[in-house]
């Protein structure tokens, strides 16, 4: 019960995300200028072979031809929703190779967890976990606007400030925290006794970045 709740909260945000795409479901159209990802392997657009080395071949055959930086023949569900929103295609944080980052950035690494993983790398999981990618991307959001107003090129890759605000924040991640258990021979028992931990990790990422969001409102918005 606890392993499949943990599924509809890892992989929940990102189909309301999907949702949000259909005018049927808006109030209004939707003007989405940024995205702001975390995830794993689901989502990782870059971040891992940034770090490791590229996902080779087959990985981007069919439709990048090339390696992409995603462990995938193709293209990921976040590639969709950016091209549905009408924009590029995320470029990872950790990728400094041919990045824009005007429209969002993408945290996820393949093989990330929920929970700071206790092993290393060689066992799996990517050090790169939701705490850590958390981190990253508050950050991005301090660097990229001091940058941003040394202007020319700093100003066309990185988004502007109320992008933050307006973007639409996906979350795809917590399959490897369970799967991580198995690789360590775990019984099914041992497992689900520390999914509560593994969402109440979720739910504190959450609520930090809903005060950030908090934070942000009442500083940029706050009347003249």
């Amino acid at each position: 019960m606890e392993t499949q709740f943990l599924r509809h909260v890892a992989f929940g945000v990102v189909i309301w995300a999907t949702l949000l795409l259909y005018p049927s479901t808006c109030s209004k159209p939707c003007s989405i200028p940024a995205t702001f990802n975390f995830g794993d392997s689901n989502s990782d657009t870059g971040g891992l072979s940034a770090a490791f080395g590229q996902a080779p071949y087959p990985n981007g055959e069919t439709y990048f031809r090339t390696p992409s930086g995603r462990y995938s023949d193709g293209r990921l569900i976040i590639d969709f929703i950016a091209e549905s929103l009408r924009l590029p295609h995320l470029s990872a944080f950790l990728d400094s190779m041919g990045s824009n980052f005007s429209h969002g950035a993408n945290f996820a690494t393949a093989g990330s967890t929920i929970r700071p993983p206790n092993m290393t790398i060689q066992y799996g999981p990517s050090p790169i976990s939701l705490d850590v990618q958390y981190v990253e991307f508050s950050d991005f959001h301090r660097r990229s606007q001091i940058y941003r107003k040394k202007g020319e090129f700093f100003k066309k890759l990185l988004p502007r400030e109320e992008f933050f605000s307006q973007a639409l924040y996906t979350f795809d991640i917590g399959q490897n925290d369970l799967t991580t258990g198995y690789k360590l021979n775990m019984s099914i028992e041992q497992i689900k006794a520390y999914v509560p931990d593994v969402l109440g990790q979720f739910s504190n990422v959450i609520k930090v970045q809903l005060h950030f969001f908090l934070y942000f409102l009442f500083y940029y918005f706050q009347p003249n």
